[in-house]
């Protein structure tokens, strides 16, 4: 099975890939700010470049889980998304919370230089949500398997 991992930003779109097990950064695609049409129109393209079997949205939760404005436009992203791709292709909302900013000490961290980080956060962001989907996958399935 192929995952496609998506950070949505207001400019960028983070995405990364994997099979099931380990999540692996992809690219980033830059659009005019908040021009999600344009935005949608190049996931469209990576999509048919990829052939993922489920798509995974990082969902931007507020901290104590209300639905904030990045939220309510991921919400719409994604429904404009589904209205354009095949039944066949699942799309799920994840929790995103604290990933840009995990993926930003990452890249601190390993003294990458700041116009790098710029570059790199947001397809690293991406990776971050895939994997952390793909973990709790595996988590809910061993324990499902103990019982």
């Amino acid at each position: 099975m192929k995952y496609l991992g998506i950070d949505l930003g207001s400019k960028t779109l983070g995405l990364a890939t994997g099979t099931g097990i380990i999540a692996s950064p992809w690219k980033t695609l830059k659009f005019k700010e908040h021009n999600f049409t344009l935005a949608l129109e190049m996931l469209l393209m990576a999509i048919g470049e990829y052939q993922p079997n489920q798509v995974i949205i990082g969902y931007p939760l507020n901290m104590d889980g209300s639905v904030g404005k990045s939220a309510e436009i991921v919400l719409e992203f994604k429904k404009l998304l589904e209205s354009k791709i095949s039944k066949d292709l699942t799309v799920v909302l994840f929790d995103e919370r604290r990933t840009t900013f995990s993926a930003h000490q990452v890249l601190i961290d390993a003294n990458i230089k700041r116009a790098k980080r710029k570059e790199l956060k947001d397809k690293l962001a991406a990776t971050i949500i895939l994997q952390t989907y793909f973990d709790k996958l595996k988590f809910a399935n061993s324990n499902s398997s103990e019982r």
